[in-house]
């Protein structure tokens, strides 16, 4: 049987700053959030690394992967999102990048189509990769699991944060929805 932990629990990094959007179950491989702090707060602005294609999207700028933040809208405090070069199926187990080029990401204020920077930010994370059956026997004693780039990392861990598909879609004050992230990783 799949392990179906991170569908359960998500990535690891937002746990804590999400809430479930339906009472009905999803897919049985798709987690979905809306993000919201602890104390209710679902006002956001977006910051991001990488180029927007034709619909909007967020997308790699050449070969270095995106990053996305949400910002609080009244403390100022962010929120990491995604960060292709450390999180989903290629960059824990398969992909490497430069550290020159991941270190060197300037984020930039996402306005949608209508000028807005305001939004509610909806999170979706797919669990398709059956983690126990084809690299538990890889664990350690200790519960650690080696990820592409050397660094030991718990395998929960790389179990919630190993995702292979995550999208971002945010809703501006006016009700107007637009998907900004549509990003298969593995």
């Amino acid at each position: 049987m799949m392990n179906l932990y991170g569908v359960e629990h998500g990535p690891i990094y937002l746990q804590g700053l999400t809430k479930s959007v339906t009472a009905e179950k999803t897919h049985e491989v798709e987690w979905q959030r809306k993000l919201q702090t602890g104390d209710g707060h679902d006002q956001f602005h977006i910051f991001y690394y990488g180029d927007l294609d034709e619909d909007d999207l967020i997308m790699w700028h050449d070969t270095t992967p995106l990053l996305v933040y949400a910002e609080h809208s009244v403390t100022g405090e962010r929120y990491l999102l995604i960060d292709a070069a450390k999180h989903g199926y290629d960059a824990m187990l398969c992909e490497t990048y430069p550290e020159e080029e991941v270190n060197n990401r300037p984020l930039r204020p996402y306005l949608d189509v209508e000028g807005e920077d305001t939004f509610e930010v909806f999170l979706t994370a797919y669990y398709n990769v059956p983690w126990d059956e084809e690299f538990g026997e890889d664990v350690e004693p200790d519960g650690t699991y080696e990820l592409i780039t050397g660094e030991r990392v718990h395998f929960n861990e790389v179990k919630r944060n190993g995702y292979d598909a995550f999208a971002i879609r945010i809703r501006n004050r006016k009700g107007v929805e637009t998907e900004i992230v549509q990003e298969e990783l593995a």
